[in-house]
This record gives structure tokens, C-alpha cells and sequence, in this order.
């Protein structure tokens, strides 16, 4: 297709949860960044998110609220009950099904998509991610009436030959200039040894400061020679991440058992961890429409409709890599247990 007849196809994603620099002209037009342009969809998305929020306000812990919009994540130690705890672990650890890989740098992560056909013979983990409280504070940090796709989830560090490779997700960055969820509910202790999550505390707010990094970045984005940053996941060096947030970075190290809710849009990292070590844990991620004002469609129709499209993506992807000779990013591995 002539670039000329793409033009439509890039303006249109002006008004989506586009991000790329590099894979789209008109977003990562520098005249247009110096105009304002992404300074413009970041500001926008922010505020459309909080007039979503808004709308799942009520039935959510008032101290929750003010935690996720001022600090940008909710912390929640000793979450479930000990014995209902120690039953959903054991049927995490135990569960045998089709395991995901991805591998970046020396890192390696494994997930289990937690469609409802997999849910069904989980109930220790269906009890939890249907609990009403959960899914009254998912919607409100989402700002989206869809519920987050979720994953059994285990990070395994330092696992891969070239050990030369740093993992991308262990540099300070956003995921992308919009609001997004992310959650994880940690099956067994978070240290130093296995990497904790790092999280800039008030970096999830486009502030002065935020929005003349935005700016800056943008205008030479699409040129940028980390390739991660062209596709519209800014990198943040130490210096950056003390301007644009309050105290600069900080290392969830919590026991299991603890429930952590991110916006990924503020500074974020995968902590260093020892080679060799995992992390396990329930993980899941919303994003959606950033330009739209309404709170979307929370039926169980539409949440169980995008883990069916999840998984025909996947395939889709696994036969374009194998008609190449290769394997897609997210390719199934021989393993069944986590």
C-alpha cells in the first residue's frame, strides 16, 4: 500500500490508544509534537480517564481512591484471608495447562491466560477475581466497566543463555501516554532477590513537570535510538524519574499474599533480581480507548469476548512467525506447570 493511502488510517489513530512514533508519521511528526500534539493526547487522556473514574466511584474505599489518583497504585498486604490464601497457591502451582513464554534480554516470563474455560476448573482462583469488592476497585482504577485480562503469572530472571542482555523492563519507563492498569496479587514473598516492582510514587499525574518531558520527548521520539521509546514507551533516566514524581523510585518488597494496583502511565520498573530466582503471582492489565468519555460495557459477554480474541491474536501470530521459520513473541512452551 502507497504510504499516501495510509494517511487516513494514521489521522484516525490521532483519536486512539495509538502510541507508536516511529510506526505512525502524524504521531511522530516532529512539527506537530513541537505544536503540541502529544502534549495535547496525554493531557486529554488523563482527564477523560478521571471523568470515567468518577463513574466507578461509588462502592470504592474512599482511602483507595485518594491513594490511586495522588501516589498511582493501591497497596493491599494480607489481602486474602491466611487459609483461603494458602488454598489458591496450592491450585496456581498445581494447575497443569497451556503456558506462554516471553523472553527479553535474560528474563523470561511465563503466563497462563485465565480465559473462563480456565477459570472453571479454578475455583480458588475464580473466587478471587469475582469478588464484587475487586471488581468495584478494577473498574474504577481502569476508569473502564471491562474487566482487566488476567494471567497466572511467573517471571523467571536470569534464566536465558545470552545473560549479556539486559531486560528492557528493568529500565524506568511509561507503557504509554494514557492511563493504565496493571495488577498483581503476589503469590509468595517480593524481594531483592527476586526482583520487586518499581513505582515512582505521583508520577501518574501529567503535572508541569510531566508535561514539559512529554514535550521534550515527542519532538524527537520517532528518531530515538532506543527503539522502545520510537514506539511510544518513553525510557526515564534516574534524574528524569526525581523530576517526575515525589521521592523518585521506590521497590515494593511485600510479602505474599499482598495486592498491588499500578497506573503504568506513571514511572515503572522491573526491580533487579538474582539470577535463577522467579516471581509468581495473579497479574492483569486494562487499557482501552483513552478519547472515549463513556465507561464502556462490563457484561459478561464482552468480558469473556476479549480473552477469545486474545487467544485468536495469539494464533494468528503463531502461524505468521511459523510460516517464517520462527516463533512468535509470546510462543506456547513444552512446560504444563507454572
Amino acid at each position: 500500500m502507497k504510504s499516501w493511502t495510509r494517511y487516513p488510517i494514521w489521522l484516525g489513530e490521532l483519536f486512539t490508544g495509538a502510541k507508536s512514533f516511529k510506526g505512525n508519521p502524524v504521531l511522530g511528526s516532529e512539527r506537530l509534537n513541537r505544536w503540541g500534539l502529544h502534549a495535547a493526547r496525554v493531557w486529554l487522556a488523563y482527564w477523560i480517564s478521571r471523568l470515567r473514574m468518577a463513574m466507578f466511584a461509588p462502592g470504592v474505599p474512599k482511602a483507595d481512591r485518594i491513594a490511586f489518583q495522588r501516589q498511582g497504585y493501591v497497596l493491599k498486604e494480607n489481602y486474602l484471608p491466611p487459609a483461603q490464601f494458602e488454598s489458591l497457591v496450592a491450585a496456581v502451582r498445581a494447575y497443569e495447562g497451556e503456558i506462554r513464554e516471553c523472553c527479553q534480554g535474560d528474563t523470561d516470563t511465563h503466563r497462563i491466560l485465565l480465559a473462563p474455560e480456565v477459570v472453571a476448573q479454578l475455583p480458588e482462583v475464580k473466587a478471587v477475581l469475582e469478588d464484587p469488592a475487586l471488581k468495584r476497585l478494577f473498574r474504577y482504577c481502569a476508569g473502564h466497566a471491562r474487566l482487566p485480562i488476567c494471567h497466572i503469572e511467573n517471571v523467571h530472571n536470569g534464566d536465558r543463555p545470552e545473560k549479556h542482555k539486559r531486560d528492557p523492563q528493568k529500565n524506568l519507563h511509561v507503557d504509554t501516554f494514557q492511563p493504565t492498569m496493571k495488577f498483581w496479587l503476589y503469590l509468595e514473598d517480593v524481594t531483592d532477590h527476586n526482583g520487586p516492582f518499581v513505582f515512582v510514587p505521583g508520577s501518574n499525574r501529567p503535572h508541569r513537570e510531566r508535561l514539559k518531558w512529554e514535550y521534550e520527548m515527542s519532538v524527537r521520539a520517532r528518531q530515538h535510538a532506543d527503539s522502545y521509546t520510537a514506539r511510544g514507551s518513553f525510557r526515564v533516566s534516574a534524574e528524569e524519574a526525581q523530576r517526575l514524581g515525589h521521592g523518585g523510585p521506590q521497590a515494593f518488597r511485600v510479602k505474599g499474599n499482598t495486592l498491588l494496583i499500578a497506573n503504568t502511565f506513571g514511572v515503572h520498573a522491573r526491580g533487579e533480581a538474582e539470577p535463577g530466582s522467579s516471581r509468581l503471582a495473579l497479574w492483569g492489565m486494562s487499557r482501552t480507548n483513552p478519547f472515549v468519555p463513556l465507561p464502556g460495557l462490563g457484561f459478561g459477554y464482552f468480558n469473556r469476548l476479549q480473552y477469545r480474541v486474545l487467544q485468536r491474536m495469539r494464533l494468528k501470530e503463531d502461524a505468521r512467525a511459523a510460516a517464517k521459520g520462527g516463533r512468535s513473541s509470546w510462543h506456547v512452551i513444552p512446560r504444563k506447570r507454572i
